[in-house]
């Protein structure tokens, strides 16, 4: 997966540009009262940060915030971070971490602006996702052939066009001729599967609405698929199973 360079190394430069690193943690002194203190204190800061979630771990005194995407931790004086890390339970052997971020990156998927996405529907359509992703990106191009020679059909893919401009500076021209073409859906698998350049045509489109978009989310990377149910991955043997999934149970 491609990482969106630039949006994750400004946020950390921001976040955490003053902060020292370290593992002493202060004692919990309360847990309501310590989280506002850190929503207070990240607020003050200059930019404003407003995290999505600030919530209390296992670990007395170290508190979770959920931003853009990621899963930091620090003390409520914020003070202390830590960065990057893995929170594991030693007893469960499970990655703490990685729970939280699957369970907070669920979207209301029906909310999803489906109107500046590019639909694809194979057969009935009936299984629905969608999928946020770069032309030239290698992993979105193997997403897209590995799904175009699969068995699965009867799905309807939303491919909201995420050029990463800092990693590939073509991609926003390549997204905006797709997006502009007559044919978009023809457009956009000609070129992901076929390797077909699209004519290069400009028009107004909605890439600087689908990064805000990503961003909000916490998509960090291409290609990120949303599921029918509103999880992410990305895994395309998990979409698979989950197209299958749906029209067996029809």
């Amino acid at each position: 997966m491609v990482k969106n360079i630039k949006f994750t190394s400004t946020l950390l430069s921001y976040l955490f540009g003053s902060i020292l690193i370290s593992s002493a943690i202060m004692v919990n002194a309360g847990a309501s009262e310590d989280i506002n203190n850190i929503k207070r204190l990240l607020k003050q800061r200059t930019p404003s940060i407003l995290p999505k979630s600030v919530t209390s771990t296992p670990i007395p005194g170290v508190y979770e915030v959920y931003l853009g995407g990621s899963i930091f931790y620090m003390d409520k004086t914020t003070s202390y971070v830590l960065i990057g890390g893995n929170l594991f339970n030693d007893t469960t052997k499970t990655n703490i971490t990685t729970e939280r971020l699957n369970l907070l990156s669920i979207i209301k998927f029906g909310d999803l602006p489906f109107h500046n996405a590019i639909e694809i529907k194979k057969g009935s359509g009936a299984y629905k996702f969608a999928i946020f992703t770069d032309p030239d990106c290698p992993y979105c191009k193997m997403l897209e052939k590995n799904l175009a020679a699969s068995d699965a059909t009867n799905f309807t893919a939303y491919v909201f066009l995420y050029p990463l401009k800092e990693l590939h500076p073509d991609a926003f021209s390549k997204s905006e001729s797709i997006w502009c073409a007559k044919d978009r859906a023809e457009a956009w698998s000609n070129f992901m599967v076929n390797n077909s350049a699209p004519e290069k045509v400009t028009c107004e489109n909605p890439l600087e609405s689908n990064q805000k978009l990503a961003e909000d989310l916490g998509v960090t990377g291409t290609p990120t698929v949303y599921l029918n149910n509103g999880q992410q991955t990305q895994d395309l043997q998990v979409l698979l199973a989950a197209i299958k999934e749906k029209i067996a149970l029809q």
